[in-house]
């Protein structure tokens, strides 16, 4: 019975984290033209909000420019959300808190290069080290994150030190 009950919590768990993946996955399933529309509705929103004062010659440059950054900053967020849910289904395996962010980032970050090689293979893309450099910046950045509210969480309710990790527990 116990050993069903475990099972469950590991699914359950698992479950956020595999659906994220799939939608990273089907992100990154669209062609270069699907992708650009989508990334471009923000930059468009941008451009008419904050940047008029762009001169006509300029908007293209400041386009490229916000579109790069939109999209950037779009990957960087899918990894550190994407960690943050590793890292939330490993809390149901018994191992240390410095083991379970470390295979966060590596589960992570080898998801990213697996994405990367996905786009080889999708109309109009290609994979990046870049943009896997992107991914894993922006993995150990939710990462970090959650480790911070962890440590702050743990000082302020009087939590005691972990010796293996020398941050707080959060008593």
């Amino acid at each position: 019975m116990r050993g069903k009950k475990l099972f469950g919590r590991k699914f359950w768990s698992a479950l956020p984290m595999l659906l994220f993946m799939a939608v990273i996955f089907s992100f990154s399933a669209k062609t270069a033209a699907e992708s650009s529309k989508s990334s471009n509705v923000f930059v468009e929103v941008l451009m008419d909000e904050r940047f008029p004062w762009a001169e006509q010659e300029n908007q293209a440059a400041v386009h490229r420019t916000l579109s790069f950054l939109v999209r950037k900053c779009a990957h960087m967020a899918e990894y550190a959300v994407l960690s943050m849910l590793v890292l939330y289904w490993l809390f149901s395996f018994s191992v240390s808190y410095r083991a379970r962010v470390g295979i966060a980032a590596l589960i992570s970050i080898c998801y990213a290069a697996s994405d990367e090689f996905h786009q080889l293979f999708v109309p109009g893309r290609s994979g990046q080290v870049r943009d896997v450099l992107i991914d894993a910046a922006g993995a150990l950045l939710g990462l970090l994150f959650v480790s911070l509210i962890r440590h702050l969480a743990g000082r302020r309710h009087g939590g005691t030190k972990d010796p293996e990790t020398k941050s707080y527990t959060g008593g």
